[in-house]
């Protein structure tokens, strides 16, 4: 390599000693073992600051550094480098310790200061405390740290820093946040928020009915270690350290929690707060129908008394089908067949705790079904209950209410959509009808579902009636199982097909078919539809029969409420007829929302619209009936 001198390049060392006379006296070479900018060499601090062309700084523009663990040897006891590089104490980063970063005003805190560099006694540490006070300036000294103390006049968080400053002055930094508490006892809070059904960011399932309990409003001095939580019913967990927690009730309603906290000094107290869990408003999200349970084929006949679980379809199912892991309620049809005596079934959201409500009726040796609207399950599943006897059980699944998904609700007064009485005839075994049911008579052409009310008339035989979206895609379900000489109804929700229809297929024989529209589902929908643990709201029969042509007024429903969904049950019937609920206060229509049969209990599903918080139930001028209303869920402005 050329050497270079006063202006002047050499191209070895021979002509650069001869032309200056100067490395004559230097036994040191580029190549000897030891020499270098690293730690021992012999050219630390040994070279003469006094030499003609001495430069400030280092080939790399490095100012002069005396290293603090080798003696000064150069000129005068100079502390430069031989050569082109200077050696520094690698100073490239700072760090900290706070020895309390959550204590009380008075609190003595102490920082440990540090850095990387390799010439400790040489380092200096500017510890900024954050409230205005001027710093502490501290050496590190022979130790592996320094140290700043510091007493806080004032609670508040602060951020507290540190200048790491070498002997060169170059600069490492490093910062963190300590909370500074007002001194006192440690007194127990918390607060509640509902946590929506979905998945969380670790793919577990997040239920109905779950809460968040969040601790940190609690006045602590000294930092929390541990918590218990009583929720009411129970159940309780006990976590270190105290964090957020979430959980799930398997029922709404108002819930007294318990919460104790220990603080890191032994402190400690309890609180105890009421708090309500309810379901969330919910859109609706429509789907082709599909069948989840026929016990027929698959065995598990329902018996009397036991409880059955019911998975619903969770994400997608393994045949394709569409299911939803953050469903809040599901809506099915379900259907009672080889009944051995005369019984009824309770769908619900739980295996315990049976609503005293019903939701299919059937009689011995006869075929009966029912749409059901129910919450799913912490696990997503409904259970299944007959009070009496033995049964198959048929569950096709429709659709669900997810909150923060799917579509609104917008009822409407009962309005007829078709009936083959007047029009079109009566549907042949083995042929479908076509129905206009968005883009007339109020219902969006951009629907994207309806509720119906579907009833059948004049049945020459025993048959299942389908109704679907796609004319091309028939599912093997049912919504309507017609018998002759008996009128029978059946709610569905049905996605919109192809230019605003749905199509009705019947099985045998043939029967007439009448469509009654209660709402629909769609972008410009008014409502969210919120789930209840089926609840009884009316019941005539400790009240009075309602005569042919009477009305009955239901109320107690939730106050805002703009539609309900009923379960209907009409029993004790003394002629042909049908019900027909309709907003309290508004005329009544001409559709019917039930078919009641002497000698029979008839139940139905039913959306209504609601008035002033009531429901009104019209009969017919067929025979007296006794009413049953079940409430299953309501409607409010979303």
């Amino acid at each position: 390599m050329p050497y270079s001198w006063a202006g002047t390049t050499y191209p070895d060392p021979a002509a650069f000693r001869a032309a200056t006379g100067q490395g004559g006296h230097d036994v040191l070479t580029p190549s000897a073992d030891g020499v270098g900018p690293k730690d021992g060499s012999p050219t630390i601090d040994s070279g003469d600051p006094t030499a003609p062309g001495v430069l400030p700084s280092d080939f790399e523009g490095e100012p002069t550094a005396d290293d603090p663990r080798v003696p000064n040897t150069g000129k005068n006891g100079g502390h430069i480098d031989r050569g082109a590089y200077e050696t520094q104490d690698g100073l490239g980063r700072a760090s900290m310790s706070v020895d309390q970063t959550w204590a009380p005003v008075g609190t003595k805190v102490e920082v440990q200061a540090r850095s990387d560099s390799r010439w400790p006694t040489a380092m200096s540490y500017h510890v900024d405390f954050g409230d205005g006070t001027a710093p502490v300036v501290t050496q590190q000294g022979s130790a592996d740290h320094a140290l700043a103390t510091h007493v806080y006049g004032k609670p508040g968080e602060y951020l507290v820093a540190v200048t790491a400053v070498n002997a060169v002055g170059r600069k490492a930094y490093a910062d963190t946040r300590t909370k500074v508490t007002a001194a006192g006892p440690l007194t127990a809070d918390f607060t509640t928020s509902d946590v929506l059904p979905g998945t969380n960011m670790s793919g577990k399932r997040l239920a109905p009915l779950t809460i968040e309990i969040d601790p940190s409003t609690a006045v602590a001095p000294w930092p929390l270690a541990r918590m218990e939580v009583d929720y009411g019913t129970g159940f309780y967990e006990s976590h270190e350290p105290v964090t957020r927690i979430q959980h799930t009730y398997d029922a709404p309603g108002d819930h007294k929690v318990t919460m104790r906290l220990w603080d890191v000094k032994g402190g400690t107290s309890t609180v105890t707060r009421t708090v309500r869990v309810d379901y969330a408003p919910s859109g609706y999200v429509a789907i082709a129908p599909y069948r989840v349970k026929d016990t027929r084929a698959h065995g598990g006949t329902l018996r009397g008394g036991e409880s059955t679980p019911l998975r619903m379809p969770m994400g997608m199912t393994p045949e394709g089908r569409l299911g939803a892991d953050d469903m809040a309620s599901a809506v099915v049809n379900v259907t009672l067949t080889n009944a051995t005596q005369d019984i009824h079934l309770t769908v619900s959201p739980a295996r315990q705790d049976r609503p005293s409500t019903s939701n299919v009726n059937v009689r011995a040796g006869g075929t009966s079904s029912n749409t059901v609207t129910v919450p799913v399950d912490k696990d997503g599943f409904v259970w299944l209950r007959l009070n009496a006897g033995q049964a198959d059980v048929i569950v096709d699944f429709l659709g669900y209410y997810q909150p923060n998904a799917g579509q609104n609700f917008s009822p409407v007064a009962p309005t007829r959509l078709a009936d083959t009485r007047t029009a079109g005839g009566a549907v042949a075994g083995g042929t479908t009808r076509t129905v206009k049911v968005a883009g007339v008579h109020g219902i969006p052409a951009d629907a994207t579902a309806v509720a119906v009310n579907l009833t059948s008339t004049g049945a020459t035989a025993n048959t299942h009636v389908i109704a679907y979206p796609d004319p091309a895609k028939r599912p093997t379900t049912s919504n309507l199982n017609p018998e002759p000489g008996k009128d029978k109804s059946n709610q569905a929700i049905l996605p919109v097909g192809p230019d605003g229809t749905v199509t009705l297929y019947n099985n045998a024989g043939s029967t007439h078919l009448i469509v009654d529209a209660v709402g629909y589902y769609g972008k410009d929908g008014k409502a969210l539809f919120t789930p209840v643990v089926p609840k009884r709201l009316a019941d005539t029969r400790t009240t009075g029969k309602v005569a042919p042509g009477g009305t009955t007024t239901v109320t107690g429903l939730p106050a805002g409420a703009v539609g309900a969904v009923l379960n209907l049950t009409a029993t004790e019937t003394t002629a042909p007829g049908f019900l027909t609920a309709y907003g309290f206060g508004s005329a009544r229509p001409d559709a019917s929302s039930l078919s009641a049969l002497p000698g029979l209990t008839v139940p139905n599903h039913v959306t209504t619209p609601v008035g002033d918080g009531k429901v009104s139930v019209g009969n017919s001028w067929g025979g007296s009936n006794h009413v049953i209303t079940d409430l299953l869920g309501y409607f409010t402005q979303g």
